[in-house]
């Protein structure tokens, strides 16, 4: 196994869950999913999605658990909401592009020097600093939950390939980090 095989495993396992995210909704009537609005850490839609087949129902069960889906934050595809809001929607996006631009396949750099850590780090704190100028201010701004989502993905990306990396030295190489 070579070090990018995690990265890539995790790749494909988040393009395939956001191929769902964005397939599930269009495969129903226009306007199939809404109203979900409800609160992280609960399962409070089961109802509303009783007419879903099992994945479907699965895929929206997971994004009631961990998103508080508010149809205002949500993506809208065919009049029906994602399973999660903008902000996770992005988050995934960047991780995907993060994992496919740090392949060896598309960059010769490698992973396990600090920078990746310290910039996957200073991506991931910049959703922090948008979620905190937002609560402050009272503001909803889509362009800073989807832009700083992505960078955070991407940041987070980083991170995984820097940890990836440097446990893949330790086996292979014997290396003390």
């Amino acid at each position: 196994m070579e070090r990018y095989t995690p990265g890539r495993a995790v790749l494909l396992f988040f393009a395939a869950f956001l191929m769902l995210m964005i397939v599930m909704p269009l495969l129903y009537p226009h306007g199939s999913f809404t109203d979900l609005d409800g609160r992280a850490g609960v399962i409070d839609n089961w109802s509303k999605l009783a007419f879903a087949d099992i994945p479907t129902r699965a895929v929206y069960s997971l994004g009631d658990l961990f998103c508080h889906q508010e149809m205002s934050r949500t993506f809208i595809l065919n009049g029906s909401q994602m399973a999660f809001c903008q902000r996770d929607v992005s988050v995934l996006c960047g991780v995907i592009i993060g994992l496919s631009a740090t392949d060896k396949a598309v960059f010769k750099v490698n992973a396990g020097k600090s920078m990746f850590l310290i910039a996957g780090a200073v991506m991931i704190s910049s959703l922090l600093i948008e979620w905190c100028i937002e609560y402050a201010s009272g503001m909803d701004i889509l362009a800073g939950r989807v832009s700083t989502g992505i960078l955070a993905g991407i940041g987070i990306a980083l991170v995984l390939q820097y940890a990836v990396t440097k446990e893949y030295e330790k086996i292979v190489f014997g290396k003390r980090v």
